[in-house]
């Protein structure tokens, strides 16, 4: 399967909506003030998310990718310098540990085959530095939305619960977890909606209407 048969190459409109996405859902929100952070950005794609860190203000950002043409356009086209190619296992073992302040996963960890996901977390968490923070996007299994999202695209492997997702961060190193919904409908009338059906059927209206979660963790 070719990653540019799912994901095309972004032009300029869609770079520029998703570093003004990528800053409000998980830069602002999450990320530290210090700006000289290292940063690292597991299966980084065409380094949208590198971009929007960098747009930032954000200068010691890295990223690991297994598609020659994303990393390509990632370098050449964007012009991120510290954008690799190879396997995101190898790429971790072979960095220092306690040697960054963030790493990210957007849309990346539903690619690993779920019995890989333990140790790709487990390693995460050695390479962060004590506090540093685990940040990921991944579809939402507590939502029809997050099924469809899932079953989009025929390189997921799997798809996660927000407690699924506590769990597995507290069994691998991380503390004071947070997940929450990627993002709801603004309209006040299908937000209405929403929380009506979901008094009837119980639940979280924001977690069941989302297409996809943030999972936050800290290394304890």
């Amino acid at each position: 399967m070719q990653y540019d048969e799912f994901y095309e190459k972004p032009d300029d409109a869609l770079r520029d909506r998703r570093s003004r996405e990528y800053r409000d859902l998980f830069i602002v929100p999450f990320f530290p003030r210090d700006k000289n952070s290292r940063v690292l950005d597991l299966g980084c794609g065409y380094g949208l998310f590198l971009n929007a860190c960098r747009d930032s203000g954000y200068q010691n950002i890295f990223g690991v990718d297994y598609n020659v043409a994303a990393v390509e356009y990632a370098t050449k086209t964007i012009g991120l310098k510290n954008v690799r190619f190879g396997d995101a296992f190898a790429y971790l073992e072979g960095q220092l540990d306690n040697s960054f302040d963030v790493i990210t996963a957007v849309n990346f960890v539903e690619h690993i085959k779920k019995e890989h996901v333990p140790r790709l977390f487990s390693l995460v968490s050695k390479k962060l530095k004590n506090g540093g923070k685990f940040i990921m996007e991944v579809p939402n299994a507590d939502s029809i939305h997050g099924v469809h999202t899932f079953f989009s695209d025929m390189t997921h492997e799997w798809a996660y619960t927000k407690p699924l997702l506590i769990r597995l961060m507290r069994q691998t190193g991380f503390g004071d977890v947070k997940v929450v919904p990627n993002r709801v409908r603004a309209s006040k009338l299908i937000r209405l909606a929403q929380k009506v059906l979901t008094k009837i059927v119980s639940g979280d209206d924001q977690l069941q209407y989302a297409g996809s979660i943030i999972a936050v963790g800290r290394k304890t």
